[in-house]
């Protein structure tokens, strides 16, 4: 039986939007700026980087790593920022009709995740930064294991929906919790979240 709903944030409960610019607009920019490239050499060698790193590195999702290669404060940067974050609200609203315990399990900062839950994140009992409370990058199989325990329920009692089919459906399944791979349709949602919480 379920007893907690489990969710990823950027691409899932926020819009990825955001993080994207973050990444893939303001990073080259700051990148060709400081090391006098052009803004397309900029994004192929923060490409090689990212792939150096590898999905799991923890550097792959530390914005304080970026920030300090490449002189900038993330805090005041995406204060600037013109593109806003945007919450899924119809999966929001969802969600809260369920009454169960929910927590937030994200690939992100806490910097990132305060910044784009902002008033909302009173709404989730738990809410897990991989980087800053694991130390790691990415959502695995021993990450999911780590947090079961620490909320002192079994694998197949959690139900984690995300937007990644490796880190929120693969590896949750790993780790014997129940996923979903949410693609966008709610309908869909609805009806594979239920399904579950019917047994």
């Amino acid at each position: 039986m379920v007893k907690i709903i489990s969710l990823d944030m950027q691409g899932t409960l926020t819009q990825s939007t955001f993080s994207d610019y973050f990444w893939l607009e303001f990073l080259p920019k700051k990148y060709s700026e400081k090391f006098y490239c052009t803004i397309e050499k900029a994004r192929q060698n923060i490409s090689k980087e990212f792939c150096k790193l590898g999905k799991y590195n923890i550097l792959y999702y530390d914005d304080r790593y970026w920030a300090k290669k490449l002189d900038f404060d993330t805090k005041k940067e995406l204060d600037n920022f013109i593109i806003r974050p945007k919450f899924n609200n119809e999966l929001y609203d969802f969600i809260q009709t369920i009454k169960l315990p929910k927590i937030i399990v994200s690939t992100t900062t806490d910097l990132f995740i305060n910044y784009e839950l902002d008033g909302n994140i009173k709404d989730f009992n738990r809410v897990y930064s991989c980087v800053d409370d694991f130390k790691t990058g990415g959502k695995t199989k021993d990450i999911f294991l780590k947090i079961c325990n620490e909320l002192h329920v079994c694998p197949n009692e959690v139900l984690h929906i995300g937007d990644s089919k490796l880190m929120d459906y693969e590896n949750a399944r790993k780790a014997g919790i129940n996923a979903i791979l949410f693609n966008g349709d709610l309908t869909k949602l609805k009806r594979d979240v239920n399904k579950y919480l019917e047994v």
